[in-house]
């Protein structure tokens, strides 16, 4: 009724003042005619964040050029995706079915919108850091007329629009923060009737409480403990005074809790919390059943482990990177190494960003091989390994050491294990359909950003 009216409104107004045959007048018409009849649809409209809805478009005008943007408003900043597709002759977009043309991501892949978001601001290192677990990420979509750029996006008329929920917890999953002794987290518990088995899960060097994974896992039947272990509340704030004990605490605690299986206990931990996971498999072989290692060393690095006032031998990493006059960091003094001149470092500063590759590589090939010294004996675990690690890792190579610690393990007779490596990929990897950054910031590294990985333009730091 309403769009009827206003075709017929603009017919008469036409008419009146002599604009019938006026092109302009009669572009105008058109365009709004199309603008009220093209239709958008996300479905389903609200969905966990690792699940991707179709995204629809119907009604455009056939073999036509449209753009199809994606917005996230989180904390203070905004992130935006686009996509440039043509309508088909049917006059329908179908992100399934339709390529993108060009916009953040180019090709045929229906969860482009999602993961290629973007910071609108020049932000460097911009992640997407999900803390309130129980608030959904609200993404809206809209449609533009012709193949725009991200400015001309921001000056365009929206022709239809529609919302997504994302969310990280299914419906009746109970989240409770944790507050015993000295250990804090959060826990989240499935909906139905427990024991369940339980996932401890743990991040990096960048510390505090990072819940998404861990809400995210328990809306598939596990009951999930995040783990922060420094820089968190009344934590510990160097990860260098964090000691095995708080993780022997932990692992004992969440064991021993009614709605967990003690018998099915997994751990999941990425880079430093890799390491970690693997570290605690075979220091308490009895207790664990599984890990899940994202881009783990091989080596024990980054940070001092004691275990009963033990100290256990590790790759140093000074706070603030060594830096020659050249204006290249060494990140084989950075670590401690005497053992290679600088011909052979990989390690270089370039615009205020690291670029660390291969140290733990020269660690345990060169001349002098401190294998045995630092490594991890992966050997006196009993749980199943699943270690996922990303090609294009610039903070270590982790396809080197998972290769060297499924190496061990077969040397030992443990045949239960598993590598998956994903080209193209840095050493941040999240499930979710998450964007991540290409740098970040590194409490290691002092005022220098770190790279992790090199598929995108390092100097494009909107890059999420």
């Amino acid at each position: 009724m309403f769009r009827s009216c206003m075709v017929s409104y603009i017919r008469v107004c036409q008419e009146s003042f002599g604009l019938a045959k006026h092109n302009s007048a009669h572009k105008f018409a058109h365009r709004l005619n199309q603008q009220m009849s093209i239709h958008m649809q996300v479905s389903p409209s609200s969905c966990l964040v690792d699940e991707c809805p179709r995204i629809c478009v119907t009604s455009a005008e056939p073999d036509s050029l449209y753009t199809i943007k994606g917005s996230v408003r989180h904390r203070d900043k905004t992130l935006v995706s686009y996509g440039h597709f043509k309508s088909s002759a049917t006059g329908e977009i179908d992100l399934n079915r339709h390529s993108s043309l060009g916009g953040t991501y180019t090709g045929l892949d229906n969860a482009g919108l999602f993961w290629s978001l973007q910071c609108m601001k020049h932000v460097k290192a911009t992640i997407l850091t999900v803390r309130d677990v129980q608030k959904p990420l609200k993404m809206v979509f809209s449609v533009h007329q012709g193949a725009l750029t991200k400015r001309e996006i921001d000056k365009s008329d929206v022709m239809t629009s529609c919302q997504l929920e994302r969310r990280f917890l299914s419906e009746n999953v109970k989240k409770y923060d944790v507050s015993n002794g000295r250990l804090r987290g959060t826990v989240c518990i499935p909906t139905g009737k427990g024991p369940f088995p339980g996932i401890i899960d743990m991040y990096g060097v960048s510390g505090g409480l990072k819940p998404s994974r861990a809400a995210l896992l328990s809306s598939y039947g596990f009951v999930t403990y995040a783990l922060p272990y420094f820089a968190y509340g009344d934590l510990v704030k160097d990860v260098g005074d964090v000691d095995l004990r708080y993780f022997e605490e932990a692992l004992t605690w969440f064991s021993s809790q009614e709605y967990v299986d003690s018998s099915r206990i997994a751990l999941v931990g990425t880079s430093l919390g890799a390491m970690l996971s693997i570290v605690m498999a075979t220091y308490w072989p009895g207790m664990i059943r599984a890990v899940v290692s994202y881009n783990a060393p091989h080596h024990r690095t980054m940070t001092p482990l004691t275990y009963h006032g033990r100290a256990l031998p590790y790759i140093n990493n000074n706070e603030n990177p060594v830096v020659d006059k050249d204006g290249a960091i060494n990140y084989l003094k950075s670590f401690g190494c005497k053992f290679f001149d600088k011909s052979e470092l990989t390690a270089i500063q370039d615009d205020s960003v690291i670029y660390l590759v291969n140290i733990l590589y020269y660690w345990t090939t060169g001349p002098l091989d401190l294998s045995n010294l630092f490594a991890i004996t992966i050997e006196k675990a009993k749980a199943d390994f699943l270690f996922i690690a990303g090609e294009d890792d610039q903070i270590i190579p982790s396809v080197y050491c998972a290769s060297r610690l499924t190496e061990r393990l077969n040397q030992h007779g443990h045949r239960n294990h598993r590598t998956l490596v994903y080209p193209g990929t840095g050493h941040l990897i999240d499930p979710g359909l998450l964007p991540v950054t290409n740098i970040m910031k590194n409490p290691f590294n002092g005022d220098y950003f770190t790279c992790l990985f090199l598929t995108t333009n390092i100097d494009e730091t909107t890059t999420i």
